[in-house]
């Protein structure tokens, strides 16, 4: 169980990461006005809503990376059950982006990424650990008894 705990913990703060490093670019191109406080919710709005469609763009590669990269790597820790550890970190990052979308004006077609991007992610994340041959089976009992293992 602690492996499992560990894996999603582990998914949702790398694939955090991973939306932030992403982002960071959006925000060279598109620095808020010097003086600003960002903790207005009038300047975050007219910020978002005055951003170049490039820094939007990098917006939506981020909130499809970091749900993809987390979900892997929950999928992977865990070795086990890898759609559900990818699906529980997917919908933490589904959770995020839609408090983000109705909290601050999005385009909608980057509102439409926010809600299918976690969900796609995640699923191709379980698939991909699997592929990659990072999800190892637990022992038998019959793989234990020939390795004089089992009690």
């Amino acid at each position: 169980m602690w492996r499992s705990v560990l894996a999603v913990l582990v998914g949702i703060i790398i694939g955090g990461m991973v939306v932030s490093l992403i982002e960071i670019p959006g925000l060279l191109m598109h620095p808020f006005p010097a003086g600003a406080d960002t903790s207005d919710s009038e300047v975050l709005r007219s910020h978002v809503a005055s951003a170049p469609l490039a820094a939007l763009i990098l917006v939506g590669i981020a909130w499809t990376a970091g749900p993809l990269v987390g979900s892997w790597l929950a999928a992977s820790i865990a070795r086990r059950a890898p759609l559900i550890h990818a699906v529980i970190v997917g919908m933490f990052f589904l959770a995020a982006d839609i408090v983000n979308i109705r909290s601050l004006p999005h385009p909608a077609w980057l509102n439409v990424v926010g809600v299918l991007a976690p969900i796609v992610a995640c699923w191709l994340g379980a698939w991909l650990a699997e592929r990659t041959g990072s999800r190892r089976a637990p022992p038998t009992l019959s793989d234990m008894r020939e390795k004089n293992m089992a009690c």
